[in-house]
């Protein structure tokens, strides 16, 4: 039952990015860890192939982390207050976040595999 949830939790954050600029990158990277949810909950524990996706979500993220001390030496300024990006940093930093949660559900699929 708690991979149908994770699983759920991801639709979830891909479906409320259809009206965002890059959709068309942000939906299927949402969907990949809901993807593994689904896998996992019907037997599928294949850690090689969960461990490359854990090593992508590490890579991608690291290509905010210039964005993300910026935003830290700019004294961590909201990035909740508007869904419009007002400063350049703001959807790089909620792009690192969310990279960041992909991050952690597939690594917990790992763990689970290991």
């Amino acid at each position: 039952m708690i991979h149908k949830i994770i699983a759920a939790v991801y639709i979830l954050c891909a479906a409320v990015q259809y009206n965002d600029p890059d959709f068309y990158i942000w939906i299927p990277l949402y969907l990949i860890p809901a993807a593994i949810a689904i896998a996992y909950d019907r037997g599928w524990k294949n850690s090689k192939v969960i461990l490359g996706v854990c090593i992508f979500f590490a890579l991608a993220m690291s290509l905010y982390t210039p964005d993300v001390i910026s935003w830290i030496k700019n004294g961590t300024p909201t990035i909740t207050g508007s869904m419009k990006a007002e400063s350049p940093f703001i959807e790089f930093v909620r792009e690192f976040f969310g990279l960041g949660l992909c991050l952690l559900g597939v690594l917990w699929y790992y763990k689970k595999c290991k």
